[in-house]
């Protein structure tokens, strides 16, 4: 690494910033501090899906489970993908975390539980003020949520996994969407993961402004289980809860070089951002080599961002055809081709095969009103 040592400051705990210092560890005699107000393990557990592509090869070996198949199902009919180089898989968040926080441990990281309070920049270096008083860096990455505008689209989520009576999972398919729940209230569906044929994580997913109650998506989750599954008796082993915006964020210091949802490593109309934040910090990861202290870039490419502006402008104007939408695009791709357009690796081909699936008049229209801005 040119110049010598530096010292870098990790601003959050989090998966975007354990997974920058779990990369950065990599390099010898990193010197990398890390700032969270939170304990190890204060985290809500979640399951991180993603699937297996360019550069998730370590997360891959640390997955719960994958599936070489996946549905997306509405009550009018359903696609069923199969993928045989890219498979989908799920990783507890919890496994992550602690493999990246141990690895940086053993680099000698320096992980304090301490809130940032502001940060300055002086010729050479940032001064971070916390609760246990200044730390100076060299250089420094900031993982903090976050202001989300009002209005923007959010994703939200309430998650079972469960035990069941019977044997009612598939084992062997995923279910990536399923429309058949209620609709009343904006785009719901169901997702499932199935890690055994009594055990599987059932969640209640929902595309709008505002979060509901528990007992919305409960109710879903149960009724899901009952009429679908038909599961008889179960038992709650693990609940898991979240809200991830989709939409175009800006960072929350944009002095500072962002990372993970505070730098738009979530793709704005999938929420999906756990791929998305490796390829973050593999980028870090070859600039810190080369001592380039520029920002890292987004993960995205542009006219995937593109695509999805216009796709979040549909999904606001006519919620009530996402279903159609999810399901032409199942239809149009294969597994292969679908996990790589979700994980921004897709051809200009694959785009193509997106974009002549969609139904044409809601894309004009939302074209139309591209002049205003908007965050999804």
């Amino acid at each position: 690494m040119p110049g010598g040592k530096t010292r870098i400051g990790i601003l959050g705990a989090g998966c975007a910033g354990l997974s920058l210092a779990r990369k950065l560890a990599e390099i010898n005699g990193m010197d990398l501090m890390l700032a969270d107000p939170l304990k190890p393990g204060e985290r809500r557990d979640h399951s991180w899906g993603f699937w297996q592509t360019q550069g998730m090869d370590d997360a891959f070996a640390m997955a719960r489970k994958h599936w070489h198949q996946w549905q997306i199902i509405t009550p009018s009919g359903r696609a069923v993908q199969k993928a045989e180089l890219h498979p989908y898989a799920a990783i507890e968040s919890k496994a992550w975390l602690t493999e990246c926080r141990l690895k940086a441990v053993k680099s000698g990281a320096d992980l304090r539980r301490t809130d940032i309070q502001s940060v300055r920049k002086t010729d050479d270096s940032f001064i971070l003020e916390t609760g246990d008083g200044e730390i100076t860096v060299d250089q420094v990455y900031d993982s903090r949520t976050p202001t989300l505008p009002e209005g923007i689209m959010l994703q939200h989520f309430l998650g079972w996994e469960i035990e069941t009576e019977h044997a009612c999972f598939d084992e062997t398919t995923a279910v990536l969407m399923d429309f058949r729940c209620d609709q009343s209230r904006g785009i719901h569906f169901i997702y499932v993961l199935p890690y055994s044929p009594h055990r599987g994580l059932v969640e209640s997913t929902m595309f709008s402004p505002k979060p509901e109650d528990d007992k919305f998506y409960e109710n879903a989750i149960n009724q899901y289980c009952d009429k679908i599954l038909e599961t008889g008796q179960y038992r709650v082993l693990r609940r898991e809860r979240g809200v991830i915006p989709m939409g175009f964020l800006s960072s929350k210091d944009p002095a500072l070089p962002s990372i993970g949802g505070n730098g738009g490593a979530i793709r704005p109309s999938s929420g999906y951002a756990f791929a998305f934040i490796q390829k973050q910090a593999e980028s870090i990861y070859n600039l810190v080599i080369k001592g380039d202290s520029n920002a890292p870039q987004s993960p995205h490419q542009a006219v995937d961002l593109w695509m999805d502006r216009i796709f979040l402008r549909v999904l606001r104007k006519f919620p009530a055809i996402a279903p159609r939408l999810f399901l032409a695009m199942g239809k149009a791709l294969t597994g292969d081709t679908m996990a790589l357009f979700m994980a921004g690796e897709a051809t200009w081909r694959i785009r193509l095969k997106v974009i002549l699936a969609m139904p044409k008049w809601p894309f004009i229209l939302a074209l139309a009103g591209m002049g205003k801005h908007e965050n999804g």
